[in-house]
């Protein structure tokens, strides 16, 4: 469970994820900072959220103007990979090596699921099936 009382100084939008040690965590923004969180067990034995790591987003993703809202709207399990919206359009960081890269235009994003995978299927080995 995450308490809305402490998420108070965050933006309204979370973002689960899997973090690096594959427990669960989540990511938000706070003023100009992304805040990456992890569900950890302290010395009682008790669950409990704790703060990771802090990423301030004025240094590496820019943004229209001063009221420019920054939106957290994803992230790719595995990966390490967070999606940030913005006015100027959505960025993509990479948490390991901190790169960010612009990946689509400014929009509307209330989510972004990234393909990791897909399947073509062999169509040459299903139509000689089909003649068998």
């Amino acid at each position: 469970m995450i308490s809305p009382q402490s998420l108070v100084v965050y933006s309204s939008r979370i973002s689960l994820m899997v973090t690096e040690d594959s427990s669960l965590g989540f990511a938000c923004i706070g003023g100009s900072n992304l805040f990456l969180w992890s569900r950890k067990v302290n010395s009682q034995g008790a669950p409990e959220w704790v703060q990771c790591r802090v990423i301030d987003l004025e240094k590496i993703i820019p943004v229209a103007d001063s009221s420019d809202e920054r939106l957290v709207v994803g992230s790719a399990e595995g990966v390490g990979v967070i999606f940030i919206s913005t006015g100027v359009g959505l960025f993509m960081i990479e948490l390991k090596s901190g790169r960010v890269r612009k990946v689509d235009v400014p929009g509307v994003y209330f989510s972004v699921l990234p393909y990791m995978s897909f399947y073509t299927p062999d169509h040459c080995r299903l139509s000689s099936v089909a003649k068998d």
